[in-house]
């Protein structure tokens, strides 16, 4: 008996922990079914072999500290402008022990990041943005959170991301990539 309540408790735990992060509940109660978004998840897995197969000491050890990253976009500029409202509001209403680090509202770029610590080495960190091209980007982060690590990996993934794009054959549709 004690057997099976530690295993309904674990089951029940695992399946609260993973209804509460922000993406999940986002894409449970924010996507239209018409209105689709690409969702990419990282988990702790994949981010010890990226740490493995980098030379620079700092992506290493911010790889090593992340449980997750996972990242939703939305190339629709019309369904990116409806889903960053749905995002905001859901951080607003269901993320209430987040505290927002930055908002940027200006006519290039709309930005909210929130943030909790739950302990030194359990932290989240909620990214909803509109780029100067109106997609959108979500971005959580969860893991003892390193910010000049994060900033410098952002860096890094952009140059990495322009350098791809450029070197793409003239023919080659960067959507096909």
């Amino acid at each position: 008996m004690k057997k099976t309540a530690f295993i309904l408790f674990f089951l029940l735990s695992t399946v609260s922990l993973s209804a509460g992060d922000f993406v999940t509940q986002f894409l449970e109660k924010c996507i239209e079914e018409k209105k689709p978004v690409n969702n990419i998840n990282i988990g702790k897995s994949m981010l010890e072999k990226m740490a493995s197969n980098t030379d620079d000491e700092d992506l290493k050890k911010t790889f090593r500290n992340l449980n997750s990253i996972r990242i939703i976009t939305c190339d629709n500029i019309r369904d990116s402008r409806l889903y960053f409202k749905k995002a905001n509001n859901l951080a607003l209403e269901e993320f209430k022990d987040y505290q927002e680090l930055v908002s940027l509202n200006e006519k290039n770029a709309k930005i909210h990041i929130y943030f909790k610590q739950e302990s030194e080495k359990l932290q989240d960190l909620i990214f909803i943005g509109l780029d100067d091209e109106e997609k959108l980007s979500i971005i959580t982060i969860t893991g003892k959170i390193d910010f000049a690590s994060i900033s410098k990996l952002s860096d890094s993934l952009n140059k990495e991301m322009k350098i791809d794009n450029h070197e793409a054959p003239p023919s080659m549709d960067k959507g096909t990539k």
